[in-house]
């Protein structure tokens, strides 16, 4: 279980990385001097101490994410250990594309202009999480 936990925190920082990375440049088109956020940093804060602590609270919040993972792939090896889509755990690896597939739906609804900039994103989670996972703890 110790195992599958560090595991999962290892890889959601791995995602953390991609994402902060391929977010910086999804976000960058949309943040503007007249933005009320950007107004606010640089009346209020040093935006250099605000980029850094969004920056450490991504990576918490995907080790996290990490962590939830490995403790998932834990309970669903022992209540099903079939495998299957090339994954040592087809339940889990279905559990875990459910999300990547729903953000896609829901992104492609509302601005199809992003889901091309983000699709390497979620396609990572999926891989990193729905095959990496059960590979890296196996």
């Amino acid at each position: 279980m110790i195992e599958a936990i560090i595991a999962g925190a290892l890889l959601g920082l791995l995602m953390a990385s991609v994402f902060v990375s391929g977010g910086a440049l999804i976000f960058t088109k949309y943040i503007t001097a007249e933005s009320k956020v950007i107004k606010y940093v640089n009346t209020r804060r040093s935006p250099t101490l605000f980029v850094l602590i969004m920056i450490g609270l991504i990576y918490i919040m995907w080790s996290i994410v990490g962590i939830i993972h490995g403790a998932a792939f834990v309970l669903l090896e022992e209540i099903n250990p079939a495998n299957g889509l090339g994954s040592p755990n087809l339940v889990f690896t279905l559990v875990t594309l459910i999300f990547p597939a729903s953000t896609i739906l829901i992104i492609a609804y509302m601005n199809k202009t992003v889901l091309v900039k983000a699709l390497p994103i979620i396609l990572i989670f999926a891989g990193v999480f729905g095959w990496m996972m059960p590979y890296t703890v196996n």
